[in-house]
C-alpha cells in the first residue's frame, strides 16, 4: 500500500460503489446505508492492514479521506431525498448547498500534497520533473529527490553495546586488514548488480574461507532491508549479485568471519532509478 494516491482512489471508488448501490438499487434509509458502507469498507481495509501495515501517516491519511468520502455521500443522500419530498409537494426545489462540496474540496487537496510529499520521500519525483526542483550538481554526479530514511544505529543506547563495539574496532585496528568492495557496475533499482569485496591481512596475503553476510538498510522499517551473502570466487574476492528493490540511498552493514578473526562493514551506497 505505498502508493497512496492510487489506494485513496481506488477505496474512494469503492464507497461511492457501494454507497450508491444502497442508494439506487435498495430502499433503506440514509443512516442504514451509511452504517453499511463503513462496515463494508472497514472490512475491506483491515485484512490489508494486517498483511502490509502502511505507517501512521499514510494510516491517518486513508481513514480521513474514507470517512470524509462516506461523510459527504451521506450529506447527498439526505438532501436528494429532501428535494424529492419538497418536488411531491409542488414546491420549489432547493438548491444543493455550497458547504459540503467546500468541506471536502478543502481535504481534498489538503491530502493530496501530503500523498504526494509521502510518495516523493519513499520513491523520489519523476526523472523528468525531478531536475525541475533540483538544480544539477556543481560537482557533477546525478541529483537525487529521495529522502535517506536512514536510521542511525547509536550504539551509545546501553553501555555494554557501546563497550562490545569500541573493543570490536580496536581489535579490527589491530588486525590491519585491507578491504575492496563496490560495484561492477551502476546498481539501479530492481535491477541485479555485481558487489565484489576484496579482502587481505595486514602482509597483503588473502583472506580465504571466511563468510560474508549482512544486509543493505534502507527507510525507517525493517521490511526493507534486504539480507545478502557474498561467496567466495578466488583468492580473498567475494561476490554476489543483488537486486535492491528501491532507489536512493542505502546503508550496507556487513559481517566478515574467517579464521583470522572476525571483521563489522559500515558503508552507504547509492541506488538510482
Amino acid at each position: 500500500m505505498e502508493n497512496v494516491l492510487l489506494t485513496l482512489a481506488v477505496g474512494v471508488l469503492i464507497i461511492v460503489a457501494i454507497h450508491s448501490f444502497l442508494r439506487f438499487l435498495t430502499s433503506i434509509n440514509t443512516l442504514q446505508a451509511t452504517l453499511i458502507t463503513l462496515i463494508a469498507i472497514f472490512g475491506l481495509y483491515s485484512p490489508l492492514l494486517v498483511l502490509d501495515w502502511p505507517g501512521v501517516d499514510i494510516f491517518a491519511i486513508q481513514i480521513a479521506i474514507y470517512g470524509i468520502t462516506v461523510y459527504l455521500l451521506t450529506i447527498l443522500h439526505h438532501q436528494s431525498i429532501q428535494n424529492k419530498a419538497t418536488l411531491s409537494n409542488d414546491v420549489a426545489g432547493k438548491k444543493w448547498h455550497w458547504g459540503p462540496f467546500a468541506i471536502i474540496s478543502f481535504f481534498v487537496v489538503v491530502v493530496t500534497i501530503d500523498s504526494i510529499f509521502i510518495t516523493v520521500a519513499q520513491k523520489g519525483s519523476d526523472s523528468q520533473l525531478k531536475w525541475f526542483f533540483i538544480p544539477k550538481p556543481k560537482s557533477g554526479g546525478e541529483a537525487t529527490s529521495y529522502f535517506p530514511g536512514i536510521i542511525e544505529h547509536d550504539f551509545h543506547e546501553k553501555e555494554d553495546q557501546y563497550n562490545e563495539y569500541q573493543q570490536r574496532l580496536t581489535e579490527q585496528r589491530q588486525r590491519g586488514w585491507k578491504l575492496k568492495f563496490g560495484w561492477l557496475e551502476q546498481p539501479a533499482a530492481n535491477k541485479v548488480a555485481s558487489f565484489q569485496l576484496l579482502l587481505k591481512d595486514k602482509k597483503e596475503q588473502p583472506i580465504t574461507k571466511a563468510v560474508v553476510k549482512g544486509s543493505f538498510q534502507r527507510g525507517n522499517t525493517s521490511k526493507q532491508d534486504q539480507v545478502i551473502e557474498l561467496k567466495e570466487v578466488g583468492d580473498g574476492l567475494y561476490r554476489g549479485d543483488i537486486a535492491l528493490k528501491y532507489p536512493g540511498r542505502w546503508e550496507l552493514l556487513l559481517k566478515i568471519e574467517s579464521p583470522q578473526g572476525d571483521y563489522d562493514l559500515k558503508a552507504t551506497t547509492n541506488v538510482s532509478d
